[in-house]
């Protein structure tokens, strides 16, 4: 073998270091004996099923169930916790965890820890604005918006649940 190899010209070499190298890594390692990942098995004990609805995210679940978000994403197979779509059914596991104040989803079931940290919750009527509602409850419009997630203080909407610290 290694004497064709010295009768090629040195540019053919070259050229076939070349295509290989530029070959992407997804066919290399397509054909290589490679086991698939595989997820640890469900926490025991399932809470019950929630339904992802849009601008729903693993966080925001989690809080509504207080849970942890990474044994969801673990027990349903989530590879990247940050993209999950509307429709989707999630098995919440019991796993009780304390998370940081944050938006929290309305529960679809009873079950798991009430998320803590909201000593009220508001309803945003027609007309409404943050420091407003502040006034009313005499908390800081700024901790209003960060125990809801909210970036745009003077961004909320008629029909959404604010929490109140």
């Amino acid at each position: 073998m290694k004497e064709r190899l010295h009768k090629l010209p040195r540019h053919w070499i070259s050229l076939v270091i070349l295509i290989v190298s530029l070959m992407p890594a997804s066919y290399v390692l397509a054909r290589t004996d490679v086991p698939a990942p595989t997820f640890q098995s469900p926490p025991a004990g399932i809470l019950g099923y929630h339904t992802v609805q849009p601008g729903e995210t693993l966080y925001c679940i989690a809080r509504a169930y207080g849970v942890d978000p990474t044994a969801i994403a673990t027990t349903n197979g989530i590879v990247s916790p940050n993209l999950i779509f509307p429709g989707t059914v999630l098995a919440i596991p019991n796993v009780p965890k304390t998370l940081p104040a944050g938006r929290t989803c309305p529960r679809q079931f009873g079950g798991g820890t009430p998320p803590s940290g909201c000593r009220f919750t508001h309803v945003v009527q027609s007309g409404e604005n943050l420091y407003r509602i502040s006034l009313q409850y005499g908390v800081s419009m700024y901790a209003i918006a960060q125990a809801n997630n909210i970036l745009n203080l003077n961004l909320i909407y008629a029909g959404q649940t604010l929490c109140i610290p």
